[in-house]
């Protein structure tokens, strides 16, 4: 043809492939998704909400979400203020990543489809309480 790919037609992949289907449909993780992700949605809207002087807005869609860092009371991006949530909300045993649009100032959160209610929950309040803390700390200094 005149399409090739290292991949294409690999059978080790494309049983890797079948079998993560499977497991995405025996394990229901579609459905677990889509409960999470309320979840997960509204609590990104009632943190943007809640520190609404630095989270200019909050995007996501099921169990993604992105909150974007301004500069406080502007709509300057803030990379830094994105970046030390990030540390801290790590720090206390979260991994979320950031860096990538909104001028690097996101805060991004994808946990596992497999992830439960109360590990959500858990996550949620830590990022929230990594907002609190880093707006505290720069307000201290100031």
């Amino acid at each position: 043809g005149s399409m090739t790919s290292t991949h294409s037609g690999n059978p080790i992949c494309c049983a890797a492939s079948i079998a993560s289907l499977k497991i995405i449909h025996n394990e229901k993780l579609v459905e677990n998704s889509a409960r999470q992700g309320e979840i997960l949605q509204a609590a990104a809207q009632r943190i943007q909400k809640r520190f609404s002087d630095v989270i200019l807005a909050a995007h996501g869609k099921g169990l993604v979400a992105s909150l974007h860092c301004v500069k406080p009371g502007t709509n300057q991006p803030d990379d830094k203020l994105a970046w030390k949530v990030i540390l801290k909300a790590v720090q206390s045993g979260v991994m979320l990543f950031g860096g990538v649009g909104f001028g690097g100032a996101s805060v991004k959160v994808s946990p596992p489809l497999t992830i439960t209610e109360d590990a959500l929950k858990e996550a949620l309040e830590v990022l929230e309480a990594s907002f609190a803390a880093v707006i505290e700390e720069a307000c201290a200094t100031k």
